[in-house]
């Protein structure tokens, strides 16, 4: 029972509409320095050079552009190495630091299904858990990862009464579904998916 909050960032669980989910993931290369760094769960976003970096909030459907995925893990040549490590995040200034071949992988479906942990309990919110079903909302708690888990500390914006929940279009993820171990918890976990209009590739505009 998650009475305390430990958020996760982003869980890839599955794909909408049962299509065939085989955990794959994509690799972008990190080639000038990141300011923060990019743990697993955290949502990247490519720059105009096409340099993989995490977010540092909530982006908005249909105005934030270059969003590729979630990070998944990063493999990487540490200075006096020769062979490639694998972890779970990237800390931030790895080329200043005299990483090499530092790639960061990314869930990039954009019907990646997301496990994540609400903020907030449900509340008041009508029908429960099941009424934020079809709902949008934000995501929050960002630049919080965890250096001994290499997590990310995201979280979906939920709010005691479903107050954060919204039909608002710009709301850059749509709940799909909830645990329904966790539904009555402080800090249920929520099924989510990216908004149309948040991910890249169902966005019209290029980085």
């Amino acid at each position: 029972m998650a009475s305390t909050a430990t958020p996760f960032g982003l869980r890839a669980i599955n794909l909408i509409g049962g299509q065939v989910f085989a955990g794959s993931f994509r690799e972008y290369k990190l080639s000038t320095n990141n300011s923060n760094a990019i743990f697993n769960g955290d949502i990247v976003q490519l720059t105009s050079a096409g340099n993989p970096q995490a977010l540092t909030a909530t982006p908005t459907a249909g105005t934030t552009a270059g969003i590729v995925g979630v990070c998944v893990g990063v493999r990487y040549v540490t200075p006096g190495l020769n062979q490639p490590q694998y972890a779970q995040y990237c800390p931030a200034g790895a080329i200043t630091a005299g990483y090499t071949d530092v790639f960061i992988r990314v869930t990039d479906d954009p019907d990646a299904l997301f496990q994540v942990q609400g903020s907030a309990a449900f509340g008041t919110l009508t029908n429960g858990a099941a009424g934020a079903v079809g709902k949008n909302a934000a995501l929050g708690n960002f630049s919080a990862g965890n250096t001994l888990t290499g997590n990310s500390g995201v979280n979906l914006v939920v709010g005691t009464n479903g107050a954060s929940l919204a039909s608002t279009s710009t709301l850059a993820m749509r709940i799909v579904d909830y645990d329904e171990n966790t539904a009555t918890d402080t800090y249920p976990d929520l099924i989510v998916k990216f908004n149309f209009g948040t991910h890249s590739y169902y966005f019209a505009t290029g980085v």
